[in-house]
């Protein structure tokens, strides 16, 4: 087998989140998110895992979408959010906040950890289920959360 790693200093995003742990809330906060991705898989007729251009332009804009807002855990059990018109409500613990409705991104996850960020930028990818994936999103130098995916 072989494989190609893509860690590309355009495959960055800002935002800002909270999570929600057993014990605790973090407060609002930001980062600059970095993505990376290896794919391991047979070789093709040129030689190639798969086209390094063609793997960064998805993640790309996969980076693109999530850029300078604010991410919200669609699906979490603990995160309570109303959507209006042109504001979004969230309320967690004895926390409540107003933003503006085009600064958030209301995700289908229950956390906006590292590690279901990486599952949702997967999750996103138009790739050919014949390759084996690992994702990583670093929310600093040093940490990162992962997920992988094998081919069906």
């Amino acid at each position: 087998m072989h494989s190609i790693r893509v860690d590309d200093r355009k495959l960055r995003f800002s935002a800002a989140h909270f999570v929600q742990g057993t014990d605790y809330c973090e407060s609002l906060h930001g980062h600059n998110y970095q993505v990376s991705i290896t794919i391991t898989g047979e070789l093709d007729s040129y030689g190639m895992v798969l086209d390094f251009g063609v793997v960064k332009k998805q993640v790309k804009e996969i980076c693109d979408t999530l850029d300078h807002m604010i991410l919200l855990p669609g699906s979490s059990d603990v995160i309570n959010i109303t959507s209006g018109t042109d504001e979004i409500e969230v309320n967690i613990d004895d926390k409540r906040y107003v933003f503006p409705s085009e600064d958030c991104l209301i995700l289908p996850i229950p956390a906006t950890t590292a590690e279901l960020l990486a599952e949702y930028v997967a999750s996103n990818l138009d790739l050919p289920n014949k390759y084996q994936t690992k994702i990583c999103v670093s929310e600093s130098e040093g940490s990162s959360g992962c997920f992988y995916s094998e081919p069906t």
